[in-house]
Formats: C-alpha cells, structure tokens, sequence
C-alpha cells in the first residue's frame, strides 16, 4: 500500500509539473510606417521552433521613455516526457502581431527578447499628430488578404453600410521589409444603415523597395487593428 501511494504521488507530481517557459525563438521584427501619435502602434515579430511541441505562451510590452522592450516567451517541450510522447522534428513558424499602443511623437528604440541569443533590436519613428483628433482616415473593414498574382493582392472584407466606398488605397513602404496598405474609405451620405456587405478590393503591389524576399502586408483595418501577411516574392 505504502509503496503504491508513493508510485502514485510520483505520477500526480509529474502529471502537475509545471511546464518551462522560455524566450521564443525569434527571427525578425518588422516595423511598419506611417503611425502617428493618434494611432494604436503595432509591430510584427516572426521566428521558428524547432518542433511541433512548442508552443506560444504571452507577449510583454514595457515602455519606458524611448525604449520599448517586448518580450516573447514559449512553452517548451517537457524533456522528462519527451521519452513517452514523439515531437515531430519539424521547423514550425509562428508570427506575433504585437500592440504597443498610443505612443508620443519620436523616435524610439525597439528590443526583443533583448539579452538572449534570438534577441533583435531596430529604430521606430512616430509622427505628432496634426490635431488631437483621432485618424482623419476611415479604413475598410478587412479581414484576409488574398495573393491574386506576383504584384497583386485581393483585400477581402465587409462593408457595413451602404454609407461608405473605397476612396483610394494608399500603399506606405518602409523601404526595408514592411508595405502598409491603407484601403481609405469615402462617406458617401449621413445615414449609414447596417448592412453587411462582403466586398474585395484588387490592389496593385509594388515590391522593388523591399530589400528581403519574404516581405510583410499590413493592412489597415476600420477597427483600429491591422491584417498582416507575409508573403514571398519571386525573383
């Protein structure tokens, strides 16, 4: 009996340990351009695991005058079940689309996982805002983005009423790795009555500023958010 209950105890401890968490893996960070002091300020961070058994755990942003520190921890493997469960060896990629929030006017410095051997850093301007106002732009409601062909993508979303249509879509490159496609809307009368429209909206893309080959689409959106896809560009 004494004997069982200690086989038992050893299990429940096992069972209940709690998992390790670690700084993921993290391989690039991409700064979009275009945000003002008006925005919520958004970056995407991408990285790799190793196997199918990892698993993403949380995202912290801390800003401090004009560092922002984020780090992105994972949930690794438990090496003393590894023996009783296969992880398939596989590169497993993952991307973080990470909200810093409302920030000043200026220029800011960025780390990742700052301290570790995945750890990444790069510059952000933010531009002051011409009034206290929130963005004078209505963005499209977007929801994915379709790649139609090597320089043209589909933005698919809703139209909420029948009130509003596509302006103009004004593409923002940051000349290194991130396009910003901003689908401004036009209001087109005062009564805006709830419709639920699906709509898509065909936009040319230029990557030829781009100085790597798997660039980032961000895409903002009417809520205040983005859509953000990478894709990659044929040579």
């Amino acid at each position: 009996m004494k004997c069982s209950l200690i086989s038992l105890f050893f299990i429940s401890s096992i069972a209940l340990a709690s998992p390790e968490i670690i700084l993921a893996p993290v391989d690039h960070l991409y700064i979009p351009e275009g945000f003002d002091s008006n925005d919520s300020v958004e970056v995407v961070i991408t990285g790799m695991f190793s196997n199918a058994c990892f698993s993403r755990n949380n995202v912290e942003v801390k800003v401090k005058d004009s560092l922002i520190d984020v780090t992105v921890s994972a949930i690794a493997p438990d090496t003393a079940l590894l023996a009783t469960r296969k992880c398939p060896d596989m590169v497993v990629p993952f991307k973080e689309v990470v909200t810093l929030g409302n920030l000043q006017g200026g220029n800011y410095d960025i780390r990742v996982n700052g301290g570790s051997r995945f750890g990444l850093k790069d510059k952000m301007a933010i531009s002051e805002a011409a009034s206290n106002s929130v963005d004078d732009a209505i963005y499209a409601a977007i929801e994915w983005v379709e790649r139609k062909s090597k320089n043209e993508v589909v933005l698919h979303g809703w139209r909420y009423s029948n009130c509003v249509d596509l302006d103009r879509v004004k593409i923002v490159s940051n000349n290194k790795d991130t396009l910003s496609i901003l689908p401004v809307m036009k209001q087109l009368s005062d009564f805006c009555p709830m419709k639920g429209m699906p709509t898509a909206y065909s936009v040319k893309v230029d990557y030829s500023s781009m100085k790597m080959n798997k660039p980032l689409l961000h895409v903002r959106t009417m809520d205040g958010k983005s859509v953000n896809t990478i894709v990659t560009v044929e040579e």
